[in-house]
Parts: C-alpha cells; sequence; structure tokens
C-alpha cells in the first residue's frame, strides 16, 4: 500500500473485527495555510457533531448477498471474500480543478487501497450493486449513472466538496452512510463532504497530505460502523446479532468483542481488561463514538487528537 503512514495497531484490531453498518461524523480541522510553522495548531478545537446533524436515517437496500449464512456449511461461515470499494468522485466537479485533482488522483486511491487491502466481507454483493431506477437522489444528491447501473463493488463512496468559512465554523468532513443491506445490516452506500475552507490540497507539503490521510481514515472509519448508536447491530463470527457485548463500566461503554478484546488484553498485558473502552466525554456526538483518549493517545479514532500532535 502506496501510504505514507505507519498502520496503528489498534485501528487495524478494529477495522478486523468492527465490521458492521453506517455512521455519521464530523472532524475538525483549522483553516489550512500550507505553513509548516502552523501545521501543530490543527485541531486545538476540533469537535465531533454527527450526533447533532440533520442527517436522515439510512434506508434499507435489497441486494443479492449470502446471508444469513448456511449454519451447517462450516466453510461457507470460515470464507471471506475482498471487500470491494467503488470511489466516486463525480461531485467534485464543481471544485477548484488543484482540489478535485489532489483527492481522485492522489488521497483518493491510497484511502480506497488501505481499506480494501485491510478488510474483507463475509456477505459480498453478488453482482452488481445498485439502486432501483426510481430512485432520483441518494444521500441527497441526484444518483449517479453508475450507481443507478450498478457496479461491481461491495461499498459505494460518494465524495462531495463545499465551502463553508464561518468565524467558530471548522468542520472539516461530514460522512455518513445512506443505506445499508436489508439482511446483514452492513454499509452499501455512503457519502463524504469536504469542507474545502479547512480541508486543502496540501501540494508539496507531505506533512498536512499525512494529516489529510489520518482525518479521511477516521471518517471512513465512522461510516464503517464505528458509531455508538451502531454498536447494537454488531454480528458475530456466525451471523447473528450480538447481544451482551456492550457494557456500562462507571460512565464508559465498553465493548466487548472478539476476537477484539484478546488482542487487547494482550497488547496492554491485562487479562481482565473488559474490552474497548470508549470515549466518556465530551459532546453525545464525541462520548460513546470514538477510542477513549486516555487509553489510545495518539489512535486515529479518538476524538480530535489526530490533528493536535
Amino acid at each position: 500500500l502506496k501510504i505514507p503512514m505507519k498502520k496503528s495497531l489498534i485501528t487495524t484490531l478494529l477495522l478486523l473485527s468492527l465490521l458492521s453498518l453506517l455512521s455519521i461524523s464530523v472532524f475538525c480541522q483549522e483553516e489550512d495555510v500550507v505553513d509548516p510553522e502552523h501545521l501543530h495548531e490543527i485541531g486545538d478545537h476540533s469537535k465531533c457533531t454527527h450526533d447533532s446533524l440533520d442527517i436522515p436515517e439510512p434506508e434499507l437496500l435489497d441486494i443479492d448477498e449470502p446471508y444469513p449464512p448456511v449454519e451447517t456449511d462450516e466453510r461457507m461461515l470460515a470464507t471471506t471474500y475482498n471487500f470491494r470499494i467503488y470511489p466516486y468522485y463525480g461531485f467534485l466537479n464543481s471544485a477548484p480543478s488543484s482540489f478535485r485533482s489532489y483527492f481522485t488522483n492522489r488521497l483518493g486511491p491510497q484511502l480506497v487501497s488501505y481499506f480494501e487491502g485491510a478488510l474483507r466481507t463475509k456477505y459480498p454483493v453478488n453482482g452488481r450493486l445498485k439502486v432501483p431506477s426510481s430512485y432520483k437522489k441518494v444521500c441527497g444528491k441526484n444518483t449517479p449513472s453508475a450507481l443507478r447501473n450498478g457496479v461491481v463493488a461491495d461499498f459505494f463512496l460518494m465524495f462531495d466538496s463545499s465551502y463553508d468559512y464561518k468565524a467558530g465554523n471548522n468542520w472539516v468532513a461530514e460522512s455518513y452512510s445512506c443505506y445499508h443491506a436489508s439482511g446483514s445490516k452492513r454499509p452499501l452506500v455512503a457519502k463524504s463532504v469536504l469542507n474545502r475552507a479547512m480541508f486543502k490540497n496540501p501540494g508539496s507539503n507531505v506533512l498536512l497530505h499525512e494529516k489529510n490521510i489520518y482525518m479521511m481514515l477516521h471518517e471512513i472509519t465512522h461510516t464503517l460502523g464505528f458509531s455508538s448508536s451502531l454498536y447494537k447491530y454488531f454480528l458475530d463470527s456466525s451471523g447473528r446479532r450480538r447481544s451482551g457485548h456492550i457494557k456500562k463500566i462507571g460512565t464508559a461503554t465498553v465493548l466487548n468483542v472478539s476476537p477484539l478484546t484478546s488482542r487487547l488484553r494482550k497488547f496492554f498485558g491485562c487479562s481482565t481488561l473488559k474490552g474497548a473502552y470508549m470515549e466518556n466525554s465530551g459532546s453525545s456526538a464525541t462520548a460513546g463514538s470514538h477510542l477513549e483518549r486516555r487509553h489510545y493517545p495518539y489512535e486515529a479514532m479518538t476524538s480530535g487528537l489526530i490533528y493536535q500532535q
């Protein structure tokens, strides 16, 4: 994978363990002045507000997928398939050419390459992923012809942008899933909107490009199910909906899912660890939907820290 970054251990574990549905999220970054002396300031006032956005509930989409699995066939239960992502950049045509070129030719392909390499699915789309011809809009946008005609993919990810610069308004990206499978409930169609007032083309500044990668990895991971409202839909290795895996310990939400919990116990050297502790501070958009920063200080799925250090 041609990504100028180290793989974060816990994010890799989470990506392997938390294969579920959808989510929405906003990650924030200071307005980009491409100046290395100011890069450390990015994110000093960052916040995530995905629970407070006026985002419609995702809709169910009937697709041909091998779900529910045949419980008597152990080979089928153990089979996984490449996770195929179809990135759609058509909505970026209204953006400046330099921004569009950076995202479609440099950043976007690296993001797709990372997630396709890190994830596998038990419930791939058989045939083509498509929406009915009667769907004039998806995710609030005119339905792309590619999605109407169908694509050979398991996940259709649309990228869009706007320019929103106001005092005190420091959001960078808004990402959420619009449709998920009626059977497995996993995400099928999602959208990320980038705020060009904050999210900039880094040019030759490799540090800013790396920060852009971290931010988008964070956003896309949210769309894949890393959200407090979606933990209840997580499936076990047999395709059954999990139960008892969401715990409350004090004010913290703790996820106890395999193999995540056993790997965390080994990583921290603590055989009694209850699971992965979620953030218990901040707004409803932050608490529960990000990793506890005291446990994972430099993790990609903590809230806001990526741009502070």
